[in-house]
Order: structure tokens, then sequence, then C-alpha cells
């Protein structure tokens, strides 16, 4: 009886020895391998649908850059000697911009023209010969025609030759001309020097411009300005083309109306500066452009940062209006992926009414609101991860300073900011002209 009662002390025993073992090791492996459970991005509906913290629609840094801007390229095989103008200067069409140094071209213009006389008179002697060979053949005799014929043949195959060489140094002669001629270029366009390149850099006054062209000269091209924003890839969807917006000064109480005249989601932006990160998962969300056509420039310049406010309207919807990309469709029921109280996703059923075209968005009757979060309905989402609001932080980027834009939402999202973009429209809006010899 008491080997019995020993046997299964030591059964006990073992077993929680097992347990206290495997308890350590996952312990081990949560803290020491990075075996934390995954976790989900979750913004609030309110975010989601531009409706903001207070009812108001989302806000975004924005920049003011030229609409239309031209680059001016010397010939590749050419030196400039002289420029005459500089960042900020105020050009008209037919201006001149620069000069090529041609006094080298000049000198080699002026020897090819001597070739070109050598040339023409051993051309003309070779003709000479030719007509008193073709005389002698006329009145030889039957013996000596053959020497005469192979003479003629030869002097034949030097007149071709030579007429090659004149027309090859006539060319050529033609386009040093029209280099010389063409010594100065002149502007195309009428409007405002934004850069010149030279050996030290860039010379641009306007502070934007020195890394996004290696053009020797670009030229703000009249005076159409545009207003350029960055929206990351879960709002870009609230944006449309023809959608108002408002553009509010950052130094005083200026506001101006204007219109979203593109959305560029076929390219990602360039600046990078405010790139954000999920929660949890370590991964970067892209940005795109878009483009305010503002409907006057007066008081605007180049360079200026401005809120770009989709509060155009004054009167507010109160429906829901959810982006389409965040519902999920199974069988004719919609669902989205939600936090619940315990800041677990969870499949929530949702409800849905009109569809507007515009924004490709639906109206939400019933299952969500404005205060719920939501994540975005990728592969990595499934129902039971932990819920996060926290955006990863890049440790190389600077802090925002002390009485910066920390009111603005990076796009609407919780958790991270905004930075102003500094690129220039996309390069189907610059047009380049190089003045090729």
């Amino acid at each position: 009886m008491k080997k019995k009662r020993k046997g299964r002390i030591t059964v006990v025993v073992i077993v929680l020895v097992l347990l206290l073992l495997g308890g350590g090791a996952y312990w081990f492996y949560r803290h020491s391998f990075g075996g934390e459970e995954s976790a989900a991005y979750v913004q609030s509906v309110a975010a989601v649908t531009g409706m903001g913290g207070v009812g108001m629609k989302a806000q975004y840094n924005g920049v003011v850059e030229a609409k239309n801007v031209i680059e001016v390229n010397p010939s590749a095989n050419m030196t400039v000697k002289e420029c005459y103008v500089s960042a900020g200067s105020k050009v008209n069409e037919g201006d001149p911009l620069f000069c090529y140094d041609v006094d080298d071209l000049k000198l080699s213009h002026t020897q090819i023209l001597i070739d070109i006389t050598g040339a023409e008179n051993g051309l003309r002697t070779n003709r000479d010969q030719l007509e008193s060979l073709e005389k002698r053949l006329k009145k030889a005799k039957e013996k000596d025609r053959y020497a005469i014929e192979l003479e003629i043949q030869t002097v034949e195959l030097e007149i071709r030759k030579a007429e090659f060489d004149l027309r090859d140094k006539r060319q050529k002669a033609d386009e040093m001309q029209k280099l010389i001629d063409a010594s100065k270029v002149f502007s195309p366009v009428s409007g405002t020097v934004r850069s010149v390149r030279d050996n030290s850099g860039s010379d641009d006054p306007f502070g934007f411009g020195g890394d996004d062209s290696n053009a020797y000269i670009t030229i703000i091209a009249g005076s159409d300005f545009c207003v350029k924003g960055t929206v990351n890839e879960q709002t870009v969807y609230t944006l449309y083309v023809g959608m108002p917006v408002l553009l509010r000064s950052r130094v005083n109480d200026d506001v101006f109306r204007g219109t979203i005249y593109r959305v560029d989601t076929d390219a990602v932006a360039k600046d990078q500066s405010g790139i954000y990160y999920d929660g949890g998962m370590g991964e970067r969300a892209s940005k795109y452009a878009f483009y305010v056509e503002p409907e006057s420039i007066e008081g605007l310049m180049i360079g200026q940062h401005v809120i770009i406010d989709l509060n155009a309207e004054q009167t507010q919807s109160t429906a829901l209006m959810l982006p389409a990309a965040f519902l999920i469709e199974e069988n004719g029921n919609y669902y989205v992926w939600a936090a619940n109280a315990n800041d677990r996703i969870e499949k929530r059923r949702v409800e849905i009414g009109a569809f507007d075209e515009m924004t490709e968005s639906y109206e939400i009757l019933s299952g969500l609101t404005a205060k719920d979060r939501i994540a975005f309905p990728d592969e990595t989402v499934h129902a039971g991860m932990r819920a996060t609001e926290t955006a990863f932080t890049d440790p190389n980027e600077q802090p925002m300073p002390e009485g910066g834009d920390s009111f603005l939402p990076d796009n609407g999202m919780s958790g991270s900011f905004e930075e102003p973009a500094f690129d220039l429209p996309e390069e189907d809006f610059v047009d380049t002209v190089d003045f090729g010899g």
C-alpha cells in the first residue's frame, strides 16, 4: 500500500516538474526569442471615415509648388561660357539664358573651311585629268588603250572619294556654323528661374528644388501653383478628384479654396520622412501624393506650407461612410475586423446602406460607430489577434519640436504625424528641354 502511494506521489512530482519546465521554456521563448503574439494595427472609424475626433474631417500638411516646371539642359558636347540668369530671375519667352563657349569651335570651323577649299581644288584637278585621259583614249592606238583605261578608272575612284570627303566636310562645317549661330540659348517659356546648377550645387532660393532635378536651369512656367499633400494607403480612398478643400495658412488666418485635381495612386510618394509603421508588425505603410488646385494664387508663394482642410463645406453629413476597402463580403453579408472591449480582433457583421461612387464608400447603418476601432482587412489579420493603436517609431527620425503640428493627425491616423512634403509633382508634370547640337 505504501509502495502504491509512494508511486503516485512520484508521478505527481514528475508531472509538476514537467509543467514547471514547460512553463519556464515558454516564458524563456517569449522573452528571449521574441515569441510575442502578433498584433493588428487598428484606428478609429472616425479617422478612417475622415470625420475626425470632434466630427470634423481630417487635415493634411501641404506645400505650395509650381504646377509646371521646365528643365533646360545644354548640349552634351558644349561648354557653357556665361549664364545670364540666376535663381529668382523673371524671364520672358525668347530671353537669353546662357551662351556656349564657341571660341575653339570658331577655330575648328575656320580650319575645316580651309580643308574644304583644298578638297575642292583637288577634285577640280582630278576632273581635269579625267577629261584629258578621255580625250587621249579616243586618239590612242589599240595597244595603248588598256593602260589609259586603267588610269581612267583610278582617277574616277579618286574623284568619288574626294566627292564623299567633300560632302562630309561641308556637312560638318554647316553643323559648326549652326552651333556658332546658336551660341545663345533662349527661354522657351515665360516664368521664374527656380534654380541654376553650377559646380558647387544648385542655386535655389526657394529651398526645395536642388535634389529634385539635375537640370542646368529649371524654370517655373507662368504663375500656375498647386498644393501637394501626401496620404497613406489606408486613407487614400477617402479622397477623390473634384473634392473641394480649404487651404489654411500657417502664419495667419488666410484661407484659400481649392479642389483636388489629382490623386496619384500609381506611384509611391518620394518623401518618406513622415512614413509610419504599423504597431507590432514593423511594416512600412506607403504614402501617395495628391494635388490641389487653388481658386486663386494671390497671397500664396512657392515653398509656402499650408494646412489642407477637407472641411470645405459648412454642413457635415451625419452618415457614417466607410471606404469599401475596409469591408469583407461573404455570401451577401458584410463584415469588418473590429477591436472589442478586451483589445482583441473580432469579425463583426455590419449592415450597409447606400454606396457613394465618388468616394467608393458604403453607408454603415448598424454594427459600427465612429468610436469603434477597426483594422485594414489584409491577409495577416485574423480573429483573436491583439489590437494595438501604438505605432512603431523609427529611432532615426527626429522628434517633433515643441509647439509643432501635433494637433494634425497623420491623414486622420492616430499615433503618428504627417511631415510636410517637399517633392515636386511627379515626372509627367515636368517638361525637359534639351538643346542638343
